[in-house]
């Protein structure tokens, strides 16, 4: 599964609608969010994803209503030897 990090919106949600939403991204299925970041006096959501391509998350995206600002398909990552394929 490829990892994928999403930037979101979320100025006029709750903390408690928050908590919901990422609830509901946290499920088990096809795409997951395995971490997600929420400012809320900046009002925005960072999201780590795992999902099989970009096309099932932004189905996943638009399922929660969810528009994202920026996506990235993360290739790279930190490990204790530094720098490895994702």
């Amino acid at each position: 599964m490829a990892k994928y990090i999403g930037v979101f919106v979320t100025a006029c949600l709750t903390r408690r609608q928050l908590q919901d939403l990422v609830a509901g991204l946290s499920q088990e299925g096809e795409v997951r969010c395995e971490k997600a970041y929420a400012g809320l006096v900046d009002g925005v959501l960072i999201c780590l994803f795992q999902a099989p391509n970009r096309e099932a998350l932004n189905a996943f995206c638009h399922q929660h209503g969810m528009v994202a600002e920026h996506l990235w398909r993360i290739e790279l990552e930190t490990k204790e030897d530094g720098l490895v394929s994702v």
